[in-house]
């Protein structure tokens, strides 16, 4: 069966990370990702490795890594809905699916941040997703200092926070 660009779920393709790291999965896979169906719209079966090959010049090798291992993943198990508002006030209460949960279980902070960014340029809305939902569930609970140095937010000078404090009063809970 073949879908609306005429290219074969099985189709092969190519995913190639900023440092040159060649990333193959089959196209069911990899159209979850809106760049990648749109770089490859129009490209049947009959179309040379080259052309089913897609630069992702802004991620590099380890983060093209976790997005293609969701990428298949998904096409296996695809992730349930985030239902809004939030069911429980914890990751693992919402994400309910233990391949998902343990996917970003334990990764560290640059690379958690790097794959929102992967997940955003590739337009990848699940993963977007949950990726979003784990740094909120790391924020729960923080000070703003401690969400200010957790996401390496400069301290604003005496006159940016007068400004904020002017504009916004509503933030400032003094």
């Amino acid at each position: 069966m073949e879908d609306d660009n005429q290219s074969s779920p099985d189709m092969e393709i190519r995913l190639v990370s900023r440092d040159g790291k060649e990333f193959t999965l089959p196209y069911s896979g990899a159209k979850l990702s809106k760049l990648v169906e749109n770089a490859l719209d129009g490209k049947g079966d009959d179309a040379d490795v080259e052309e089913r090959t897609v630069q992702i010049p802004k991620v590099e090798e380890e983060c093209l890594s976790k997005v293609v291992e969701y990428l298949k993943h998904y096409q296996e198990e695809p992730m349930d809905e985030i239902r809004t508002p939030l069911e429980e006030n914890t990751f693992e209460g919402n994400i309910k699916q233990q391949w998902y949960r343990e996917f970003l279980e334990g990764m560290d902070d640059p690379l958690l941040f790097e794959l929102v960014t992967a997940a955003n340029f590739m337009e990848i809305q699940p993963l977007l997703d949950i990726c979003c939902l784990k740094v909120s569930s790391l924020l729960m609970g923080k000070s703003a200092e401690e969400i200010r140095s957790f996401l390496n937010i400069p301290k604003m000078t005496p006159e940016e926070e007068a400004e904020a404090r002017e504009k916004h009063r509503w933030i400032f809970d003094d």
